[in-house]
Order: structure tokens, then sequence, then C-alpha cells
């Protein structure tokens, strides 16, 4: 780790160090001496304040995450099972974080995605050791582009444990890379007939569609996969085939100044931006809000009170009304498209965060052609209309 943070500051010398001012420089030279010492609280805590002054920088935000890693790793040998426990809620928020602070971050969207909710639907321990066996062997095929190899030990691995969905990607993976994309999406489509509440194969047959060139089919593929998880390697794609196709996708994300409110806090979410400006209305909203929300963020059955469903559309509700007479530029699309009637989709698809998951599921297995009439009206659209 030493070895790649010491890689990781040489590279930020040609990049962010050289926009700093000589008082983030000298942070950021402070962080270096903290990891060397493996002080990582206070390499994390002084990162926090570069963070706080470049909050949609990239390579901090990785930057970050190394640090987080490599606490938990020395917690991890130490073998202190409380410092483990916080170290490991300290690595997995600085991934939360950094996805919610940089736009199209598909690696910390994709990470989370796999920490929180894919678990919920498969369960790898589950599968026979020996479909485990040839995943693996079909995977070091795989990073050695041993295609042929890699293809028969996938291949072994599906026969072994037909529940094993994972070889399917990789089978589709494999053909992609080989061009034979007929037989890619195939095996992506088994895959989604597998398990059709994961993204992965989803957002897989989408990719290769659009590497085939059907631009059209690649993008209907995106918006089925939005339905499943807005995941932000999505959103990516999307932006770029809607380019090619002179259309506009206007998605309008913002900059969240605090975590998502959850009741509870089961996640260990802290803040880390010291101001939260007027995301403090959002946050505030929270404690009036506890006592009529379950811990996913749904209204309770025996609330009558004429509330929104969702605790995060309440809580942006409460900071539009409190923030209703400033100028506040970040949120005229939220108050354009709260009177459209519309705030729903746009907070818990276009403004997708993976606390919001249970939320989100919910909106969409009810409310299914509002949020497709949104995806296809306004995240594709010239934006006001």
């Amino acid at each position: 780790m030493r070895i790649i943070l010491v890689v990781f500051i040489g590279f930020l010398t040609f990049n962010t160090y050289a926009q700093m001012d000589k008082r983030d420089r000298r942070l950021l030279n402070n962080v270096d001496r903290y990891y060397k010492k493996q002080k990582f609280k206070k390499a994390s805590s002084t990162m926090e304040l570069i963070l706080n002054r470049y909050p949609v920088n990239i390579s901090l935000w990785n930057l970050y995450q190394d640090i987080a890693f490599s606490a938990y790793y020395k917690s991890v040998n130490m073998s202190k099972s409380d410092e483990n426990k916080s170290s490991l809620f300290f690595f997995y928020n600085a991934i939360y974080f950094a996805n919610m602070s940089v736009p199209y971050n598909s690696d910390a969207s994709s990470m989370l995605r796999n920490l929180y909710v894919d678990k919920n639907y498969f369960d790898y321990d589950l599968i026979a050791d020996s479909s485990k066996f040839f995943y693996e062997k079909g995977n070091e095929s795989m990073n050695a582009h041993n295609y042929q190899d890699a293809i028969k030990y996938h291949t072994k691995s599906f026969i072994m444990d037909t529940m094993n969905y994972q070889p399917l990607l990789r089978l589709g993976e494999v053909y992609t890379e080989l061009e034979y994309y007929g037989k890619a999406i195939n095996f992506f489509k088994q895959a989604i007939d597998l398990q059709p509440k994961l993204n992965e194969p989803v957002k897989l047959l989408a990719f290769s569609l659009n590497k085939k060139g059907d631009q059209k089919l690649a993008l209907e593929t995106c918006k089925k996969s939005l339905l499943i998880y807005p995941e932000e390697s999505i959103f990516s794609l999307m932006e770029s085939i809607i380019e090619n196709q002179n259309k506009s996708f206007y998605r309008n994300w913002i900059l969240r100044l605090s975590p998502i409110n959850i009741v509870g806090n089961y996640y260990k979410r802290e803040e880390i931006y010291t101001d939260m400006m007027h995301f403090k209305f959002y946050r505030e909203a929270l404690l009036s809000a506890e006592e009529f929300y379950d811990i996913n963020g749904l209204l309770k059955k025996e609330v009558t009170l004429p509330m929104s469903q969702y605790l995060e559309v309440y809580c942006w509700e409460k900071m539009l009304e409190a923030t209703e007479n400033q100028d506040i530029p970040s949120l005229s699309y939220a108050r354009y498209i709260q009177g459209k009637g519309l705030l729903e989709p746009y907070v818990l698809i276009n403004l997708f965060n993976v606390d919001l998951y249970a939320q989100f599921n919910h909106f969409v297995e009810n409310k299914q052609s509002l949020a497709e009439d949104f995806i296809n009206t306004y995240l594709i659209s010239d934006g006001f209309r």
C-alpha cells in the first residue's frame, strides 16, 4: 500500500497538486507523512480538510479510499475485532462519500452495489465448490487473455452449478472481447433470466450491445437497467449514446453535502462536509420525520398524515420549502420538477444513492410507468420545458 500512495501523490503532482494553494499542498504533504507512520486517522482527517475544498476531485477521493483501506488492513493484521468493525465502516464510508461527491464515479458505484445490494439476491457461499473452482480457473485464464481456456473453465463452472450466474457473465465478456456479440448477448440474457433483480447482467448487456454498434437497443437496455439499480456507469453510457444521436441528456446531478437521511443510521454514516449549506435543512428534516418512517425510509402503514411515501422525498420537500426565498442554482431543477409532480423519480433515480435502494425499489415496483415516463421525457430531453 505504501508504494501505491507514493505513486498516487506523484500523479497528483502533475494534476491536482499544481492547482492547490500552499496551504493545501502542505496538508497533502502531511497526509503522506502520517501515512508513512501508519497514523491513518490523522491522514484521513487531514484528507477530509482537503476534500472539503475540492469535493468533486476523483483523484483525491481515490487517495482517501486508499488510506481507509490501509487503516482497515492494519486493524485486520492486529486482530482487534472492535477496531476491525470500526475500520470496515470507515472504509465502506470512504467509498460511499466518493460515490456521493463525484458524478459518474462508476467504480465506487459498482462497489457499493456489490457491498450492500447484490448479496440480498445471490449468496456465493451457497454455490457448489466445484463450480467455484472452475470459476476461479476461468478468471485466471481471462486475466492472462487465454480466452479459449476461459471459455472451457467458465462453461464447466456453470455446468457444475446452474444457479451460479457469474460464469455466464464472464462468458459474455469473453465473447464480447472476441467480437462474437450474438453469443455474448445470449449469455447475458441467460444470466438476466437467472437473476432478474441484479443489475450486473443488464449493465454488461448494454455495454455489449453498444460495442456491437446497436445503440438503439443499448439505450433501451440502459433504461431497463435504471429500473433495477441506477448505476453511474449506466448514466455515463446513456449520455455518450444520446450525444451520438444528437439528443439531450438532462440528469442534473448535484453535489450532496450530507449523507442520506436514514432512521437509526445503522450504516454509521458520519458527516464529512463541515458546511452543509442548504443541506442543513435536509438534515434537520429527519428530526421531524423519524417517528413516521421505518428503517427503510418508507412511511409506516399506520401513518395517516398527508406525507410523502418516501423519507428522501419528504426531506427534499422540507429543504425546498426552507430555501424557497433563496437563490440556490443547484436546487432550481428540483423546484421545477417538483412543480411537475415529479420530485420522486428525480431524487430516487437521477440522484440515486445506495442508501435509497429500499425506497427506490418500492417506487419502481409501485409506480413503474411513472418512472419510465420520467426517464423517457425528462432524463432524455431538452431540459426545462
